[in-house]
């Protein structure tokens, strides 16, 4: 089992300890205090709260929450396909739409200004994401010159041609194991993934499957890939270099 893997598996078993555990406490034993601020709210308020069904609401909202994340956590281990962009999509959209619906049962004094700051956290959050995969979808750009390899764009490195060990061209990307910091959706890999029979690989690939270039460091391996003439052109370089060093 790799680093990666290992230390996945311990953040989202604390993740679900801690969510589970608070989930469990509230069903348990009607222990509203563990929600945030409500303890330091007037008794009346509390009471409003209670009959209101604010309380109810936060916990078929961490219930539900728990339930998402165990799911995605227990079939990512059997690492299928998408389940963990799928899952973890499926959260955050909970996530953010279930602050704003939670405040329909809020202190009417209080219920215009939830809304308005459940919802304008809502929208930064989604338009950062939104922002964040448009950056993705942009095309990396390679280049080479006496002295460094530069990849451009969202995880984009810069290694000196000295430190590199090893270029390989393959037919294909390796299959990917898992994703551990990076952007996946369809025709687009970018990031960091496991990879059978590499480990810990940073990817550059975009479109269908098609060659791809491995470089390997000391410190990174790295797999993109580019049109044909654009790959061999960067092989060539690089293994010139290797050649000479």
């Amino acid at each position: 089992m790799s680093t990666g893997m290992i230390v996945y598996i311990i953040v989202m078993s604390w993740t679900l300890l801690v969510v589970g555990g608070i989930t469990f406490l509230m069903y348990k034993y009607e222990d509203y205090t563990l929600i945030s601020g409500f303890a330091n709210r007037p008794k009346e308020e509390q009471e409003h709260l209670i009959k209101n069904g604010y309380t109810q609401a936060v916990k078929r909202f961490l219930l539900t929450s728990t339930l998402i994340l165990l799911a995605t956590f227990v079939l990512s281990l059997f690492r299928i396909p998408w389940v963990m962009e799928v899952g973890f999509s499926v959260l955050t959209l909970h996530v953010l739409g279930g602050m704003v619906y939670i405040q329909r049962y809020e202190v009417e004094h209080k219920k215009k200004r939830g809304y308005v700051l459940t919802g304008s956290i809502s929208a930064v959050i989604l338009i950062g994401i939104i922002g964040l995969l448009v950056w993705s979808f942009q095309p990396h750009m390679v280049s080479i010159d006496q002295e460094e390899l530069h990849i451009s764009g969202i995880y984009g490195v810069t290694i000196p041609l000295e430190e590199v060990e090893q270029v390989e061209r393959l037919d294909r990307l390796p299959p990917v194991q898992m994703k551990t910091n990076g952007v996946a959706v369809r025709g687009l890999l970018k990031g960091d993934f496991l990879i059978e029979g590499y480990g810990a690989v940073r990817l550059f690939v975009r479109g269908e499957p098609s060659p791809v270039l491995y470089i390997e460091t000391e410190k990174r391996r790295i797999m993109l890939n580019g049109d044909e003439e654009q790959l061999d052109e960067w092989y060539k370089t690089l293994r010139a270099q290797l050649q000479v060093g």
